[in-house]
């Protein structure tokens, strides 16, 4: 089931994102006038309240080097992740390797089931094996240009829409985004002392692939949206290195970047 889900997202392979932080007061208007023109995804509309909890477990190097290029705006650059949507051991994880090139956001991921996954990383991903999903490769090939291990679990609900009209078009709405510093491949929701990171409202992605519909144009315009850089994994380092436990990450054996520690 978690295969056909997460991997018929048809914005996944190259598309825009736009997002915004909004007050979670407006969020009902918002549902209200977005109900014409989309629905509910697959995954939501069969959870409690149409949101599901969503881990991503963060690689980076040594001295966070993919952290700092998003510090840095940098107009090329990488994110290494393995998600998961569920601690049932049955469900698979996915191995994704996001990159935005200027203003399009390619993702590409492998499906693996946990087993096969903690014997690949145990073997520091040199060996891939034949029953592994190809781009497995892929985001192997980017741990080892990057020298990049686990870092640290970011978690939050997603209440995820899709288009009726079957247009490559996502809106999804992110809340209660925390983190945890993480250096193996734990992927659970619950396991660890998770810590709220500060986010000034809630999280609003619009994903397309080339032009957004006029509806789309009329929400931002009708509830005033800004569109502004909301990186959850930046968000939660910087929350552990201002919030006074950057100790964490040098226990891991992290070199903190200057002047955010």
């Amino acid at each position: 089931m978690d295969r056909v889900l997460h991997d018929s997202d048809i914005t996944l392979a190259s598309r825009f994102e736009c997002k915004y932080l909004i007050s979670p007061l407006i969020v009902p208007a918002l549902r209200e006038f977005i109900a014409p023109f989309v629905r509910l995804d697959r995954f939501a509309s069969s959870r409690p309240r149409g949101r599901y909890s969503i881990c991503s477990l963060y690689f980076d190097s040594d001295d966070l080097r993919l952290y700092q290029q998003t510090v840095g705006g940098e107009k090329n650059r990488v994110k290494l992740r393995v998600r998961s949507y569920s601690d049932d051991e049955s469900a698979p994880l996915f191995f994704e390797v996001k990159r935005k090139l200027n203003n399009i956001v390619q993702k590409r991921r492998a499906r693996v089931d946990r087993a096969e996954a903690a014997a690949l990383v145990e073997r520091r991903f040199d060996t891939v094996v034949g029953s592994v999903d190809p781009e497995f490769g892929y985001f192997a090939s980017h741990v080892g240009l990057s020298a990049a291990r686990p870092v640290i679990r970011v978690r939050y609900m997603r209440e995820a829409y899709e288009s009726v009209t079957g247009e490559p078009l996502r809106i999804t709405i992110d809340t209660e985004l925390a983190h945890v510093a993480t250096f193996d491949l734990e992927t659970s929701h619950e396991r660890g002392r998770w810590v709220a990171t500060p986010v000034d409202g809630a999280v609003l992605e619009i994903k397309f692939t080339e032009m957004f519909p006029m509806w789309v144009a009329d929400m931002v315009r009708v509830f005033g949206l800004k569109q502004q850089p909301v990186p959850k994994y930046v968000l939660s380092v910087d929350h552990m290195l201002l919030g006074g436990r950057e100790a964490v990450l040098s226990l891991g054996g992290l070199t903190l970047p200057v002047g955010r520690s």
